[in-house]
């Protein structure tokens, strides 16, 4: 009996022992003769330019370190919606994700949230120079790291522009009263009211439906999702805004890009940097060809004058105020410095 009870003590040991040894999976190492796997999420099409230079980004890291990176791209939300793809970075369900800058900086704090201030960069000139020449990105990191998040490079998701079913919006005068769709944050909200519309927070899905049944009047993205959705034939008054950059950060957890060997995360950081510079100026000689679609298939699409800019920016100017209090002057004043002089 004696024996039979050793002989259950050692099996049920040993069990035990095998059974909480850290996974190769789970435990956070990398074999040698492994891949680095790389989960990319997003909600943009398959279709569309940030999709397709995420692919290409695994056959550039193919040819700089072959056998090292193996990249899988999850576009259409497979991996979840926006708010699921901020915490999987975290959680680690996600490797890389990118989305609108609002839906990082919701994770991340107001401080980060002033690079979608109004007219912080009023033009796609000012917005690179600003981001990648003037230190944008780097401030931009400096907020992130304190929730854990880097940010390696943006895609351009375009300028913020206005798709209305009534008219096209030159001032505050004829925002009065608008009910303008707008992704639910405290900063958008701010800017909308400001700039004399009435936002109207509203998730993606009802969006067409409301424009069509005219639960809202007019709502604000880019042109390459006007395009996408064809909402220029729902909204065909089309006013180019500039309103606000709202770029698509690429982001991956920090403790993750911090335990990469170095020369691998160089690699990596390199042919992200690479295939966002591509997307950007392909996504930029994109809207040229959206705007003449959109005039071609009947849209009004009307762009502010400089003066009308500066009313604007004018009418904005408490939003900086009360942000400032928010974020303090030291903040204000590093995001202010990015902004290229005129």
């Amino acid at each position: 009996m004696k024996k039979f009870l050793s002989f259950l003590f050692v099996i049920f040991t040993a069990t035990f022992m095998f059974s909480c040894r850290p996974s190769d999976s789970g435990s956070g190492t990398q074999k040698a003769d492994e891949p680095i796997v790389i989960k990319i999420g997003h909600t943009d099409s398959s279709s569309r330019s940030t999709n397709i230079w995420s692919l290409e980004l695994g056959k550039i890291l193919e040819e700089k370190a072959p056998g090292k990176f193996k990249i899988e791209v999850y576009p259409d939300g497979q991996l979840g919606d926006t708010p699921d793809l901020v915490a999987g970075v975290k959680l680690g369900t996600v490797t890389m994700m990118f989305d609108l800058s609002a839906a990082v900086t919701a994770a991340a704090g107001p401080e980060s949230a002033c690079i979608d201030l109004p007219y912080l960069y009023p033009t796609y000139e000012d917005w690179i120079k600003g981001t990648f020449e003037n230190g944008g990105l780097q401030v931009f990191n400096e907020y992130l790291a304190k929730q854990g998040y880097y940010c390696i490079d943006m895609y351009y998701n375009g300028m913020r522009q206005v798709a209305s079913v009534k008219k096209n919006y030159h001032n505050s005068d004829d925002l009065k009263g608008q009910k303008v769709r707008i992704a639910q944050n405290e900063l958008n909200v701010a800017m909308w009211d400001a700039m004399g519309a009435n936002p109207t927070p509203m998730s993606w899905g009802e969006v067409i439906t409301s424009l069509s049944q005219g639960t809202i009047d007019a709502l604000d993205h880019s042109l390459g999702v006007f395009n996408d959705f064809s909402l220029h034939k729902i909204a065909p008054y089309i006013t180019l805004t500039n309103h606000a950059s709202s770029p698509f950060p690429i982001v991956c957890s920090l403790d993750w890009i911090n335990s990469l060997p170095q020369d691998l995360r160089t690699t990596l950081e390199e042919a992200v940097k690479e295939i966002a510079k591509k997307q950007r100026d392909e996504e930029r000689g994109n809207e040229l060809k959206y705007i003449e679609r959109f005039k071609n298939e009947g849209a009004t699409v009307q762009e502010l004058t400089a003066d009308e800019i500066v009313a604007f920016q004018e009418k904005v100017k408490p939003v900086y105020d009360n942000w400032r209090k928010k974020v303090g002057d030291e903040v204000m004043d590093k995001w202010l410095a990015t902004v290229p002089k005129k």
